[in-house]
């Protein structure tokens, strides 16, 4: 393998740079000629990384401070309420035990204006699932259902407003499938329109599916829906809800969210309807 020889000229040139360098050193020490210059660079260094950092770290730093904070306050904003709907349906359900008997009247009225001749059981609200209505997909009540001996499974129950949903267990305290809950499937009609709602696993709001192709026209925000009496558990033509908020989920279909007209607390009595 050959080896580079350094020529006479390339010597030379060392030799120079070397002598240059002891001088300046030698000048800098005794004399402190550059002393300026190097203060001016370490100045120049240090101003840069200052406003490197004001410029790009302390944004970011500012940035993930404050969202951290919004994220905070908006869980506690979350938590809080949770706890104030919580204690607000305790004290309902308690304040509203001495008018059980007031409201037998409304139910009344409201069965009369729908034309609804099946004979009714009045009942009371003895318990609201409230962390499950409030944050998850199961929406169930319980309620004392008073002077009848008779099998409840399956009917229907209603407050002043509407249908609040159907009995699933227990005869006179029974377990009551609210129509907001996910497994909860109600047959409803508008027009031409019909589609089977299922529970959206939030309060007030059940949802539609359908297929654009098979509808000729399209639903729109606020139009009304009715109970289909299809299935056999609700009566026919009772005012479900309205038309809220229509989105696209897919191509050709469509998805839209109805607001109940009944909420299952605007009453601590209800009406359990025998079964059709």
């Amino acid at each position: 393998m050959s080896r580079v020889v350094p020529t006479s000229g390339s010597k030379l040139l060392y030799f120079f740079f070397v002598c240059i360098s002891g001088l300046f050193l030698y000048i800098d020490l005794n004399h402190k000629s550059f002393e300026g210059i190097k203060n001016f660079y370490q100045s120049f260094v240090i101003s840069s990384k200052y406003l490197v950092k004001r410029a790009t770290v302390e944004p970011i730093i500012f940035l993930y401070e404050v969202t951290k904070d919004k994220s905070d306050l908006i869980n506690e904003n979350k938590k809080l309420k949770l706890e104030l709907d919580k204690s607000y349906i305790s004290n309902f359900i308690i304040s509203n035990d001495s008018k059980f008997f007031a409201d037998d009247e409304a139910i009344k009225n409201f069965l009369k204006l729908n034309n609804i001749e099946e004979v009714f059981y009045l009942a009371k609200l003895q318990y609201f699932d409230t962390e499950m209505y409030l944050c998850c997909s199961k929406h169930r009540a319980f309620i004392q259902t008073y002077n009848s001996n008779n099998d409840l499974i399956g009917s229907p129950v209603v407050n002043k407003d509407g249908i609040i949903g159907q009995i699933i267990y227990g005869n006179s305290f029974s377990e009551v499938l609210l129509l907001t809950d996910i497994d909860h499937v109600l047959p409803i009609v508008s027009g031409e329109h019909f589609c089977n709602a299922r529970g959206s696993g939030k309060p007030e709001t059940i949802i539609c599916k359908y297929n654009n192709k098979l509808w000729q026209q399209k639903v729109v925000i606020g139009q009304n829906f009715y109970s289909s009496g299809m299935g056999g558990v609700y009566p026919k033509g009772i005012l479900i809800g309205k038309v809220k908020e229509i989105r696209e989920v897919e191509e050709n279909f469509t998805e839209f969210e109805i607001n109940l007209i009944s909420n299952p607390l605007a009453s601590n009595v209800v009406g359990v309807l025998e079964s059709l």
